[in-house]
């Protein structure tokens, strides 16, 4: 390259530099003034408009501090003798810019809990957190989308090219890839319906555990021994889910055998004791305690008791259980009737 290229004035750098100092002064000035007086507004605003401008505040600085800065080296003689640099120059800048755009569209995705807070089914998005989650997590999947496809026309690939051939090849990829569509739909109804919510107790088939995560392709929860559990949602739309934390109480059904040498009047009388027992429990709803003459086993007579226990915590009924079962225990010797167990009478032949 000729040395001419180089020669330049001092005066003509002028320009360039007085632009480097804006590039340095001006975004800071900026964002100081603007983050000072979108602080004092942050009472006065709506909430959807305090996220988008705390969204763009920093992405701005960074768009006009880059735009500046280019802006001084292409005022640089030798990028003005050579429009191929300048060109890159532009193109890199436009680049910046887009993507400088596209981090604000994703920084203000929490805008989409606003969107469900007001929809009209008013979710408790404050306990639940399961679809402000997927549709921001969907939300940002758009941006990125759209960002690409913007970057791409900068570049002069030809976008409308790829979308047409990119449909052609979605229908191929959609015979392929069935399962991964329906685990996606699968989960967007999940989250539709809301059948359980991220934090919430769940007995899906044989497994049980605390849902953890809900994805596009699969739901994550963790089991009783601390296992984390990655189910497809098409094979979780597809069973039968139990919500235990939509409960309000908890069943226990079990049964008491006692000996068969109990008298009647004796049973009649642990019948009634064991009822009051249970319904003077604060721990247990009152008007829902049975306790009946069930069973005549094989070695027992059974009595069948069913109680709801206002504990829904696993640990919490555990402890109700067994403070209940000591006094159970405690009831049955009181009233003279003895717990039941397996026995066998043998008769010897010959003996009278």
């Amino acid at each position: 390259m000729p040395a001419s290229a180089f020669a330049f004035e001092i005066w003509e750098l002028v320009p360039s530099g007085l632009f480097l100092l804006l590039a340095l002064a001006l975004p800071l000035l900026f964002y100081h003034l603007g983050g000072g007086f979108l602080h004092r507004l942050q009472k006065h605003l709506p909430k959807w408009l305090c996220i988008l401008t705390e969204s763009y505040l920093k992405p701005l600085v960074w768009a006009l501090r880059q735009t500046l800065a280019f802006a001084a080296v292409g005022m640089l003689p030798f990028v003005q003798q050579h429009p191929s640099l300048a060109d890159f120059l532009a193109t890199a800048s436009t680049l910046l810019n887009i993507y400088f755009i596209a981090l604000g569209a994703w920084r203000s995705a929490p805008m989409c809990r606003l969107l469900l807070r007001s929809a009209q089914n008013h979710l408790d998005l404050e306990t639940n957190q399961t679809m402000a989650r997927f549709f921001e997590n969907l939300f940002r999947a758009l941006v990125g989308l759209f960002a690409g496809i913007a970057m791409l026309d900068t570049l002069g690939v030809p976008v409308s090219g790829l979308l047409t051939g990119a449909g052609v090849a979605g229908i191929a990829i959609s015979l392929a890839a069935q399962s991964t569509l329906s685990n996606l739909i699968a989960g967007v109804a999940l989250v539709l319906e809301h059948p359980f919510g991220i934090g919430d107790y769940i007995v899906l088939g044989d497994l049980e555990g605390t849902v953890e995560d809900i994805s596009f392709r699969s739901t994550k929860f963790r089991t009783l021994d601390n296992i984390v559990v990655s189910i497809e949602n098409s094979k979780v739309a597809s069973e039968y889910i139990r919500n235990c934390n939509q409960r309000q109480s908890r069943l226990w059904d079990f049964t008491i055998g006692v000996t068969y040498g109990t008298p009647r009047e004796t049973l009649e009388t642990l019948c009634c004791d064991l009822t009051a027992l249970l319904q003077n429990d604060p721990e247990v709803i009152p008007d829902k305690v049975t306790v009946t003459v069930d069973t005549f086993n094989a070695y027992s007579i059974d009595l069948r008791c069913r109680v709801y226990i206002t504990k829904t915590s696993l640990a919490d009924f555990l402890q109700a259980k067994n403070r209940l079962n000591l006094q159970i225990m405690d009831m049955v010797h009181k009233d003279g009737c003895d717990f039941a167990f397996p026995t066998t009478t043998i008769e010897m032949a010959g003996e009278k």
